[in-house]
């Protein structure tokens, strides 16, 4: 699952805009880090190019305090070419065929043909011999580590993103009215609740105009097969790498989804919506338990719903109990995009040892914050630990265009009325993060055709299928021709690779 990389990010009393992804913390800070510290004095900056991204309405200023702060902190002096998000994966494009690169790159898909092949060519450096050395890149995630790999080898630093992230926020007003006691915590008690949230007048306005739940044709808003006991994605099992949709614990999942669909608890045109209209229902009260990243608590859509909704009371569900018995949750790689550095311009050891010593200063607690809060005393300030912004404008203005530095983006309790409870979730859904154990494994690109080409047939049986347009046996038909397409290719390539570099 893809998302932006942030979101608006709203103070206790305004909105101030700061974007969010699929989130990793990792470790932060060291006492032996120099973060904070002025290098010895004498020592001149370490110049340094990079190449990152923005989605502000304009790029960094060339005297951007936050960057200027950056230096200051790390000894180096930046020379950065900011490019728009949406331009950025042909900036990169053109950038690498003109072969005048920075020291640092910013990948955003690292799984990109173009990439793979310069790093198996020895374009980029190998950076993991020398991670040890460093008292916060050696605290990097393992897994999410693991996960950066191509070939086997590391070829950056990755920004991280909690790989555990999505919640379920649910309208207690609503379960009120309804006349339910508790939050769902198993399957059935979930459907008990869509049903009621469909039927039972949950907004009290007299009319039969809420659905129990809004999805759309890509049936990703929920991630319910998990739910069910389904692989996220892709599962290793009985010594195989297996797609989700060819398992029974999948069409348990399609049974499930089937019913909401037949007792009209489920929008019936699901199957030609657009993702957006999740968004539309639930902020226009048409829905009243939906998934979401945790970090969205800050959000009008959530701990402020009650502004445009009047009553709206918004809490959170980390995890359903699932119909194997556990709780099991979505885990995202981990990460979302690295920094990789071409031999071509850093071009001794010396060179990236200093570049790797930047980066390791930028993962320290303090100065992460400083990219997603800005400088304190300039643009935010301490309230009984809660960070607070000044000023929404110049926030905006220096704090928002930089925020693609930051090496992970670590909690922040804003002191919005739902910040105690998306924080404790986050804690708790560590431990029931189910992987794609796919997440590192790079196909061929004949493997990556046929898993593109082939998508729409299994896109199409899963909507047939809940709308009763075919029945199992004409699913299992669909996922034949799917398998015979170039399926069994992908999978017998998926396992092969995963017996090789992650079994």
């Amino acid at each position: 699952m893809r998302s932006q990389m942030f979101k608006k990010f709203v103070t206790a009393a305004t909105l101030s805009t700061l974007f969010t992804s699929a989130l990793v913390g990792c470790s932060g800070s060291n006492d032996q880090t120099t973060v904070g510290k002025s290098e010895p004095s004498g020592t001149a900056p370490f110049k340094m190019t990079m190449m990152s991204q923005y989605e502000s309405a304009e790029p960094p200023t060339a005297d951007n305090p936050v960057v200027r702060h950056i230096e200051e902190v790390t000894n180096t002096k930046l020379n950065i070419t900011w490019v728009l998000n949406s331009n950025y994966t042909d900036k990169l494009n053109v950038t690498m065929a003109s072969g005048d690169l920075p020291q640092a790159l910013l990948v955003v898909n690292t799984q990109d043909t173009v990439i793979v092949n310069a790093a198996q060519n020895g374009f980029f450096w190998d950076v993991e011999p020398y991670l040890k050395d460093y008292p916060n890149l050696s605290k990097l995630d393992k897994d999410t580590l693991n996960n950066t790999r191509i070939n086997g080898k590391i070829y950056g630093i990755y920004r991280g993103r909690y790989a555990e992230r999505i919640v379920l926020f649910f309208r207690q007003d609503w379960l009120n009215n309804v006349g339910i006691k508790e939050a769902p915590k198993t399957v059935d008690d979930y459907y008990k609740v869509l049903k009621a949230f469909t039927y039972n007048d949950p907004d009290k306005d007299g009319k039969q105009n809420t659905w129990g739940i809004t999805e759309n044709k890509d049936l990703g808003t929920y991630t319910f097969p998990l739910l069910f006991g389904a692989p996220n994605n892709w599962g290793y099992i009985n010594n195989e790498v297996v797609p989700d949709f060819s398992t029974k614990e999948y069409m348990d999942y399609l049974k499930f989804m089937k019913k909401l669909y037949d007792e009209k608890i489920l929008n019936q045109d699901f199957a030609t919506v657009p993702g957006q209209k999740v968004s539309d229902d639930w902020n226009q009260g048409k829905i009243g338990i939906r998934g979401n990243i945790a970090e969205n608590y800050r959000g009008e859509s959530f701990s402020y719903l009650g502004k445009t909704l009047p009553g709206a009371d918004v809490h959170i569900i980390p995890a359903l109990v699932s119909t194997t018995g556990q709780k099991r949750v979505q885990k995202s790689s981990g990460f979302l995009g690295m920094y990789m550095f071409p031999k071509s311009s850093v071009k001794t050891e010396a060179d990236l040892k200093q570049v790797l010593s930047f980066f390791d200063k930028m993962a320290d607690d303090k100065l992460v914050k400083n990219v997603m809060m800005g400088v304190e005393g300039v643009h935010y300030k301490e309230e009984n630990g809660i960070p607070k912004i000044l000023d929404d404008p110049k926030y905006n203005k220096e704090v928002v265009p930089v925020v693609h530095l930051a090496s992970r983006l670590q909690f922040i309790n804003n002191g919005a009325p739902l910040a105690k409870e998306a924080e404790d979730a986050m804690k708790e859904i560590k431990q029931y993060g189910v992987p794609n154990v796919t997440d590192g494994i790079i196909l061929s690109d004949e493997s990556k055709k046929k898993l593109s080409t082939n998508k729409k047939i299994i896109d199409d049986a899963k909507i047939k299928f809940i709308m009763g347009v075919i029945d199992e046996a004409g699913y299992n038909k669909d996922l034949d021709r799917w398998k015979q397409a170039g399926g069994n290719d992908v999978i017998k390539e998926y396992t092969e690779l995963y017996k090789k570099f992650k079994k």
